[in-house]
């Protein structure tokens, strides 16, 4: 989540106009969008983004989203299709909250063909025959076209093809306050870049608070990178887009459902099988991004949720040593969003609400999961900066909060639309 995105081209906001310099110069890839050196050299296995929220038009189903291909403009996004070498997947395994069991369901798709007339198939929903970070092809469900919407056996609707990203932040003052987040930046010491720390957009007046010897906020206008940079503004990804019924994704014994996102490629072949090898995974945003140094997304990329080292340990270090929380606080965000899946109760009604699931509807509703215009930003910052987590209740106030770290001030939609109402939910690509 947190921070997902960009390289720039340059256009734009006079008051970034040499940040966009820079971007346009050398990609950024601190964020999701171009996360590790093996991944920027596949930019269709880059997966961007993943949503997972109930369908609002089809009552009873649940949409899985990825975007993939990042950072694609007004004249790239046309020519743009999916790789044949590439294998698209989301992952599912069914149980409690913090259960470490492998994926029991898996949705695959795969395409043929480049460009226009490209086609995607659709392998389950079915139990996977390989667990863990290789993959097997399970049979073909169904192929639909690049570009359409398709109405496919067992109640599916799927799309693949270009559309507007929606994702929104301010990652260029995201990268003042952690700079190397930003690849090309010289290592910080995984410290805070300067003594006075803050997001744009504060009314004048707002203080960081005592923890942070009550230095000003800024009051400078935010910019959400991937919708106001550009010309035309915003930028545009591949999405795979599938409602499905909720039936085909929960079980007889638990309707959690925790999901994430992988793309893999064809690294041996079996007998007249292709194996698979993972080589990107994604689920909550905000914990790669933000906790991990760049150095360590390689290795969380290619590992399983419910096997991976690296993300509590540098949760644990962020926390304390970055953010200068306390040992429990610590402790809740590291149990809340150590384990790197989004979680849905389909049972629930909705809409989707991050984290929804893990705080007992505090963020908006039980059901969980990731809506397309959740705010996932504001709500990682409160919890790592903010004082989400003692007015939950669930630690003690530990009076550490940075107020002028808890809120990005951009918003779903800031500098053109992103979504609309009709599947497959993205608007069309800018």
């Amino acid at each position: 989540m947190l921070y997902r995105r960009i390289l720039g081209t340059a256009t734009a906001i006079a008051a970034v106009t040499a940040a966009v310099f820079l971007y346009a110069a050398h990609p950024v890839r601190g964020s999701d969008h171009q996360d590790a050196p093996s991944i920027v050299k596949r930019p269709t296995a880059d997966i961007t983004d993943v949503y997972l929220f109930p369908d609002p038009n089809v009552p009873g189903n649940v949409v899985l989203a990825m975007d993939v291909y990042p950072l694609l403009t007004h004249a790239t996004a046309p020519g743009a299709s999916f790789d044949p070498n590439t294998l698209y997947q989301f992952k599912i395994v069914n149980g409690p909250m913090g259960t470490t069991a492998p994926e029991n369901t898996v949705v695959q798709i795969t395409a043929k063909g480049v460009g226009a007339n490209q086609t995607l198939t659709l392998r389950g929903p079915g139990t996977p025959r390989v667990t863990g970070t290789q993959s097997a092809l399970l049979p073909a469900t169904a192929t639909f076209a690049l570009n359409q919407v398709s109405n496919l056996p067992g109640g599916i609707v799927a799309f693949g093809g270009q559309r507007a990203d929606p994702f929104f932040f301010d990652l260029f003052q995201f990268f003042t306050i952690l700079p190397d987040r930003l690849y090309s930046n010289p290592r910080t010491g995984d410290k805070l870049g300067t003594s006075t720390p803050t997001f744009n957009g504060y009314a004048s007046g707002s203080t960081s608070g005592p923890s942070g010897s009550g230095y000003a906020c800024s009051t400078a206008a935010s910019t959400n990178a991937l919708t106001q940079i550009g010309s035309p503004p915003g930028f545009n990804v591949l999405a795979v887009v599938l409602s499905i019924p909720a039936s085909k994704l929960a079980t007889s014994s638990s309707s959690l459902v925790h999901m994430w996102a992988t793309t893999s490629k064809p690294v041996s072949r079996v007998g007249r099988e292709t194996v698979y090898e993972q080589e990107e995974l994604l689920a909550r945003p905000a914990v790669k991004e933000l906790f991990e140094t760049f150095s360590s997304h390689e290795a969380t990329n290619t590992t399983n949720p419910y096997q991976d080292q690296y993300i509590g340990q540098s949760i644990d270090y962020f926390m304390k040593h970055v953010a200068g929380r306390s040992k429990q606080i610590t402790g809740v965000v590291d149990a809340v969003l150590g384990l790197n899946e989004l979680a849905a109760d389909v049972s629930q009604s909705g809409p989707a609400a991050y984290l929804g699931v893990e705080t007992g509807g505090a963020t908006g509703s039980k059901w969980g999961g990731r809506g397309l215009t959740d705010d996932i930003v504001n709500i990682s910052l409160g919890a790592v900066f903010g004082n989400t987590i003692p007015a939950l209740g669930l630690a003690p106030d530990d009076g550490k909060e940075n107020n002028c770290l808890t809120n990005e001030h951009v918003s779903s939609g800031q500098g053109g639309q992103q979504t609309q109402s009709t599947f497959p939910y993205l608007a069309p690509a800018h």
